[in-house]
């Protein structure tokens, strides 16, 4: 019973505070004028008035998850099966662009193929290419889709790494046997990863359909950009709610399609070979093909980018004055992050255990709704915060006017992030340990406290770790929500780029980079001492 009604009451608690503003936004959509009215859905769905920006938002995410997979597929394939120099090296510094947020991405590469671009005039002096049309590119759609796939790409090289790892090696050792390479990777090894590859496009395809931060840098209009124009320039919150629903539209099909492609097929193999040994292959030229596209890669999304923030600062002083205009918003970044972190690993610690070790019916439609709601754009999220707190002369205004609201944004948009860590940890704590708990008597919460929690030690830190870093970078919600006097370091970037030196917008850019970025080092540290210290004898 305990159990049951703590569970309950956390899905509850994410229920109320996901769905409720998302709902209450498009039940207001819908009255005009004291009567039901459609005026805003017509106008998208039945005139060519939107349809610009809608195909311009599919064009984005399409391109930039193709861009995705092809450099993640090949990037996770060389890690996997190869064994070229510097390998681990190259593994690590390619987890840095997921972990850091895809605007201070598209500052870098602004600054490298601007119309000051040191890379843009390297092209139009030895290549003879006209200086706006390389500008031109950074600032369209394909150049946002390039920005936003090389944040993307480290999670398609992940899935794809630990796919290739569970093929087992007998399949690719029989297959070379009657054929050659390259029919073995078409034959056996890519059809049999296909389902990996064919997810991770997926959900790059939507996170790109919902990001805010890239279009907005770029000037693109896309529907994330108009809804905030809409709410914020015209203070027309019906035709952005309307605007919002193509998104979340398309993110259900998205789901939807995705389910409905891997229901009935068995794909048992991956995930089943942990006593197999993984086959990497030791041609010679597959390892130099390694070694080759893995630096290309690395200079492009960390040498060049990260060059380019440095160069545009020229003194330490930069650093000094960048920290002044911004020191309010690195403060309230680190407390906020801090304690939304600590509630996201709460409450995805009850919803991890929930879609995960419950035998309730519906956990798997559980999972599904708590997931969907990660997809949500950061604008929509912000705009159903509004609409169902923003009430002046009400309670809600004591949560409204604080960084509460901020909290609560945080939440929305990050619980199913973390409830999904969580429940990949739970999955390696076999039953019968909280079994042998309740043998003895005890409840659930001291079974939780004294069993769970412990065992769970590992997946409790790195969610608090990976939830700081959503926290501290997020941008599209705390901009449209966050009350005076509590801006967060994202917003003062945001509210800087416009009329700051470029040499200050570097600085804030790496100072937020660098924020984001320590915390994953003190955690590599405490993991590798802890490791060491587990095996001394």
């Amino acid at each position: 019973m305990q159990k049951n009604l703590t569970l309950i009451f956390f899905l509850a608690l994410f229920s109320c505070i996901a769905f409720f503003p998302i709902a209450w936004m498009f039940g207001g959509s819908l009255y005009e004028g004291g009567s039901i009215s459609f005026v805003y859905y017509h106008d998208i769905f039945l005139t060519k008035k939107y349809a610009d920006i809608i195909s311009r938002s599919l064009i984005l995410a399409s391109v930039a998850a193709i861009f995705a997979v092809l450099m993640g597929v090949p990037a996770g394939f060389f890690l996997a099966k190869t064994n070229f120099f510097l390998k681990n090296f190259y593994k690590l510094c390619f987890f840095i662009p997921l972990i850091i947020p895809p605007y201070t991405i598209g500052i870098a590469w602004t600054n490298i193929l601007g119309k000051a671009g040191f890379l843009n005039q390297f092209l139009s002096h030895y290549l003879f290419l006209p200086p706006q049309s390389v500008s031109a590119f950074i600032y369209s759609i394909y150049g946002a889709s390039f920005i936003l796939s090389m944040n993307l790409f480290p999670l398609i090289m992940i899935m794809t790494e630990y796919a290739l790892k569970n093929v087992p090696s007998s399949l690719e050792e029989s297959g070379l046997i009657s054929g050659s390479f390259f029919q073995v990777m078409k034959g056996i090894t890519l059809p049999l990863i296909s389902p990996v590859i064919f997810s991770g496009m997926m959900i790059a395809f939507v996170f790109s359909l919902s990001e805010f931060g890239v279009p907005s840098l770029l000037q693109l209009n896309v529907l994330t950009t108009q809804i905030f124009t809409q709410f914020s320039a015209f203070y027309n919150e019906k035709a952005a709610t309307a605007l919002a629903f193509p998104l979340i539209m398309i993110t259900i099909i998205i789901f939807a399609s995705e389910q409905c492609k891997m229901r009935g097929k068995s794909f048992e193999i991956l995930g089943k070979s942990g006593s197999q040994a993984f086959m990497e292959y030791h041609f010679t030229w597959l390892r130099v093909s390694g070694l080759v596209f893995c630096t290309v890669l690395f200079l492009i999304v960390i040498i060049l980018p990260f060059c380019s923030l440095l160069i545009s600062i020229d003194t330490f002083k930069v650093y000094r004055d960048a920290f002044a205009l911004a020191k309010n918003g690195i403060v309230n970044s680190v407390v906020f992050g801090g304690i939304g972190a600590s509630i996201l690993t709460v409450v995805g610690f009850f919803l991890g255990y929930a879609t995960e070790k419950t035998r309730w019916r519906l956990k798997e439609g559980i999972s599904t709704f708590v997931w969907i709601f990660f997809a949500v754009p950061a604008t929509v999220a912000g705009i159903g915060l509004i609409k169902l707190w923003n009430r002046p002369h009400g309670a809600f205004q004591f949560i409204y006017g604080t960084f509460g609201i901020i909290l609560i944004g945080y939440i929305i948009r990050f619980v199913p992030l973390s409830s999904r860590i969580m429940a990949n940890f739970f999955r390696q704590i076999p039953q019968s340990m909280e079994e042998a708990g309740a043998v003895t008597g005890a409840s659930w919460f001291r079974i939780t406290g004294n069993i769970l929690a412990p065992l769970q030690k590992n997946g409790i830190i790195a969610t608090w770790i990976i939830s700081f870093i959503f926290c501290i970078g997020e941008l599209g919600t705390t901009l449209l929500v966050y009350p005076p006097g509590h801006e967060t370091l994202p917003i003062a970037l945001f509210t800087v780029m416009a009329n700051s030196p470029e040499n200050i917008v570097s600085a804030l850019t790496l100072l937020l980079i660098g924020m984001t970025l320590l915390p994953v080092g003190i955690f590599f540290l405490i993991s590798k001492y802890a490791f060491a210290k587990k095996i001394t004898p």
